[in-house]
């Protein structure tokens, strides 16, 4: 029938192959849908030869027939060598491997095209109208081959893929995220080196949802042990041919293996092979080939953000762990009991980058240290501590190198070495906008920046307008490629815009905005400068110094390292001789202020006081006596405070230079101290004063201030009517001024005076708004202070579960807002130990109340010691330890007459921390009435 004798040859040769496996089948099924198969095949040839000449026929088909011809006569020798050698008829097993299944395959998919063409335009009819099952064609002739239902890979060539990660934490919804991605797009992980992009990976692979879906067609290909140089397109192939089990290195085979059903494969370290020597090209249509096959999903882990492929894919970014994931990793490997605050802290300086923290761990665990000692390590090493050994997941450095090491880098040159520099000596990164005032010799250097943040050496921050590095990377560049390449990175056009920029704030408060994104770098370039002083430009280098702690007191309030390098290296002592220290070491002072440090506080007033006076700069003398003062009150040693306040004040009369301003703000102070020692009518009288002087002068801020200290007087006095009246005041006149301090106190002592007429809920109303504002500004202690008196409020009603709650929010706030006052964590422990007390748990309240007195030791604080000395002689009182009691309330007896403060005001400063009446201990001790054993 049929004329053409391609065709007739192809008939043949399928008759052929029927013929040699008839009596070798074991399964008659096989052989049944064997003929079925061949039959069909047959009737195709049929239809698309039949009374046709071979010049009627399109050349692509006669193309198509003469490949299948001669594909059919190997499958027929294969089938005759096998029947000669009397073998079951199992082509496809160990004796034949898989080179030839996927070389058959892709000649198989060929001829599928060919005839689908064909059918389409001369026939009318498509592929799935001649026979649904061609579609399948492929499988079907390889179950012939291999006389099975199914085809599989040998298991013991291919590479199975890489078990989970043994500790992974804080992954956990960025996983879920790749696995909901990977049902439509290829994914690309994107991050620097240690970031934790390969475990990300792995964690993926050995998901349930994943393991269930793809069980033994997930593959995990490696390229982190491989240079981009030795990089080839066969090398790259060669690669995946391995770990599928295809010991053909074609993407052909490669192709044909994947695409037999879903199949989820990662190219680990992709960013060897886009930077491949040669070849990338070609590997970049080799991906694109893989991922266009409908069973293929493909992620890749890579440092280079520039993708080359045309991958239909999701680019994630990785970020760093956070705090508590950060924790867990490096307690899982140095057990520690140690305070987790101080752990975070440590973690933070690594921007919680994963490998550093497992290095530093591991560092910690192998050394045996305590946390202290790993602490003060840190401080002075770093960067040697996060070498453990060879190896990209050993050592810090060569993971950097890794990214240095790119051909993209060395093809900038100097320059990116150089900006890179840069970067890496300003913590906080660039600020892009200054990128031509920081670089101006630099043309190419947008083209730089987006190089580096390319190649994850950078990254642009994304609440800024910044570019920085992360610490580990930054320290790695700071401490080895500095040193090794320049003895001295130059800064000099970086430090004529930074001077340039304070200079045009010198004297002004605005700013904030700029130096709350610039401080740390600020800080940088003047401990730097300190270092390479000399006599010529100390002073500039003062002024300068000076500048950035009055900016950071007023809008960022932070702990600095300035003091040591002010005041604590001896060789420098010969700074402080010059005039501009004294202004230094003032704004120092103010910092310690705002930071809740009075101890270290008045030591700084004290040395700028010194100074000042050595220069006879009377007025900033008097002004630092002042603060003294104010920082002793606070501290509750109100006798000390009055001393230093009488002693400002001789001196200002002394030399002339006591104002009828200076005179109403001191009398402020004095009676402060007054009415901590019970003289309330004496501090009531200066109050008074006060308010009327700054009254007639419209001082709007020291009329709040006043009318405060005059409602304090008023509810110690026992005029509680009067005192909320003062109080309403002050929350009229702070709110108009937007005076957010003033307003959040006047709230406070609002609730307070609802919660003695047993309003609760209006005073849980008023310190709600309290804390909302207070949350505003960037002061901890003040926003902790609304916090204590919810705590107390909830105490006073019974609520020592919720009071609970609200004192491990003030701990909380303290650790989001990355710094913590001894003072402040005193003063929460104290409130905790007060609700403990109130809730009947003696020995926890104890355990408490002594760790507040002995931190009291160390802070000064003698106002909170009083108090907690006396707590303590009321828990043993109510132990029946008579003796203890007694021996406690001396002692609280003793302090009072150390500080000056009045007995029955032990709470004028702090009413929340105030106890029941039902504690009536010290009024007993006080009466010489306390009972004896």
């Amino acid at each position: 029938m049929v004329p053409l004798e391609i065709a007739m040859g192809i008939l043949s040769t399928l008759s052929s192959i029927l013929t040699a496996v008839k009596d070798t089948m074991q399964n008659k099924d096989d052989f049944a849908e064997v003929v079925s198969r061949c039959r069909k095949m047959g009737s195709f040839i049929e239809r698309t030869t039949c009374g046709k000449s071979e010049g009627d026929i399109d050349p692509t088909l006669v193309r198509a027939l003469g490949e299948l011809n001669s594909f059919l006569d190997g499958i027929e020798n294969i089938v005759k060598k096998r029947e000669q050698r009397k073998l079951r008829y199992r082509f496809i097993s160990a004796s034949v491997d898989r080179e030839t299944i996927a070389k058959l395959k892709e000649q198989l998919d060929s001829f599928l095209q060919m005839w689908d063409l064909e059918l389409t335009v001369h026939v009318d009819m498509t592929l799935s109208k001649v026979d649904t099952k061609i579609d399948n064609v492929d499988m079907k002739i390889e179950r012939i081959l291999r006389g099975t239902r199914e085809m599989k890979l040998d298991e013991c060539d291919r590479e199975p893929p890489p078990e989970r990660p043994p500790m992974f934490f804080g992954r956990d919804d960025l996983v879920r995220i790749v696995v909901e991605t990977l049902s439509l797009d290829h994914v690309v992980l994107v991050g620097p080196g240690g970031i934790g992009k390969t475990s990300i990976a792995k964690a993926i692979l050995n998901e349930d949802s994943i393991i269930a879906k793809l069980q033994d067609r997930r593959f995990f290909v490696r390229f982190d042990d491989i240079d981009a140089s030795q990089i080839t397109f066969d090398t790259f192939i060669g690669r995946i041919a391995g770990v599928l089990g295809v010991k053909s290195a074609r993407l052909s085979a490669v192709k044909s293996i994947l695409k037999a059903s879903d199949v989820l494969i990662v190219l680990d370290n992709a960013e060897t092979f886009q930077d491949a020597v040669s070849g990338s090209d070609r590997i970049a249509e080799a991906i694109d080939e893989l991922g266009a096959l409908p069973s293929v999903r493909i992620i890749l882990t890579t440092r280079n953000r520039r993708v080359s492929t045309n991958l239909r894919r999701v680019i994630i970014d990785v970020p760093a762990l956070d705090p508590s994931a950060a924790r867990q990793t490096f307690t899982q490997i140095y057990r520690t009991d140690g305070s987790p605050a101080v752990i975070d802290q440590l973690l933070s300086a690594l921007d919680f980058h994963p490998l550093s923290v497992n290095l530093l761990a591991h560092v910690a665990a192998e050394n045996q240290w305590t946390l202290d000692q790993l602490v003060k390590a840190w401080g002075k090493q770093q960067s040697h501590l996060l070498e453990v050994g060879g190896g990209k997941l050993r050592s810090l450095s060569v993971t950097i190198e890794l990214s240095l090491a790119s051909s993209s880098i060395k093809q900038l040159g100097n320059d990116a070495r150089h900006v890179m520099q840069v970067v890496a000596f300003l913590p906080q990164g660039i600020n892009e906008k200054n990128l031509d005032d920081l670089f101006p010799t630099i043309p190419n250097i947008r083209s730089i920046i987006d190089v580096l943040c390319r190649l994850s050496l950078m990254y642009h921050k994304i609440d800024s307008e910044a570019y920085a590095m992360l610490s580990p990377i930054r320290l790695y560049i700071s401490t080895t490629h500095q040193a090794h390449d320049t003895p001295s990175v130059d800064l000099t056009h970086v430090r004529r815009y930074y001077r340039r920029q304070l200079e045009n704030l010198i004297g002004h408060d605005d700013g904030g905005a700029w130096i709350i994104t610039e401080d740390a770098n600020l800080e940088r370039f003047i401990v730097h400068d300190f270092s390479q002083a000399t006599a010529e430009d100390i002073e500039s280098i003062y002024q300068a110094c000076s500048q950035f702690l009055r900016l950071l007191t007023l809008h960022k309030p932070r702990p600095t390292s300035l003091r040591a390098t002010i005041l604590g290296e001896p060789e420098r002592t010969f700074h402080l001789v010059d005039e501009e220290a004294s202004s230094c070491v003032y704004y120092l002072a103010c910092l310690a202020v705002a930071l809740r440090d009075d101890s270290e506080a008045i030591n700084l007033f004290i040395t700028a006081e010194s100074l000042f006076a050595h220069y006879q700069k009377h007025e900033m003398t008097a002004r630092c006596l002042e603060q003294v003062a104010q920082r002793y009150s606070v501290l509750g040693n109100v006798s000390a405070a009055e001393q230093t306040l009488q002693e400002g004040l001789n001196l200002r009369r002394k030399y002339h230079i006591l104002s009828p301003d200076d005179e109403a703000r001191i009398n402020l102070d004095l009676g402060g101290a007054m009415m901590y020692q019970g003289r309330l009518q004496e501090a009531l009288t200066l109050f008074t004063s006060a308010r009327e002087y700054f009254d007639s002068t419209g001082d709007a801020s020291n009329v709040v201030r006043a009318t405060s200290r005059q409602g304090e007087a008023e509810w110690h006095s026992g005029n509680c009517a009067a005192a909320r009246q003062h109080f309403e005041t002050e929350l009229s006149l702070s709110t108009r001024m937007n005076d957010n301090y003033g307003h959040v106190w006047s709230l406070t002592q609002l609730a307070r005076a609802e919660a003695r007429d047993e309003n609760y809920m209006e005073a849980r109303k008023l310190l709600e708004e309290a804390f909302a504002l207070a949350s505003e500004g960037n002061d901890v202690h003040n926003t902790c202070r609304v916090l204590w008196h919810q705590a107390a409020l909830a105490s006073d009603q019974g609520h020592f579960d919720c009071a609970r709650d609200i004192l491990r929010r003030a701990f909380g706030e303290m650790a989001t807002r990355g710094w913590q006052s001894a003072q402040t964590i005193a003063m929460t422990n104290d409130c905790s130990a007060r609700n403990e007390l109130f809730a009947g748990d003696y020995e926890k309240a104890r355990e408490l109340f002594l760790g507040v007195v002995n931190s009291c030791v160390e802070t000064s604080d003698l106002e909170l010691q009083i108090r907690s000395t006396r707590a303590l002689g009321e828990i043993a009182l109510l132990d029946g330890d008579f003796a203890g009691a007694q021996l406690w309330f001396t002692k609280t007896r003793s302090l009072c007459d150390a500080s000056g403060a009045h007995p029955d005001f032990l709470y004028s400063q702090n009413l929340y921390a105030q106890l029941k009446e039902s504690h009536e201990g010290w009024k007993l001790f006080l009466r010489g009435r306390l009972p004896s054993a």
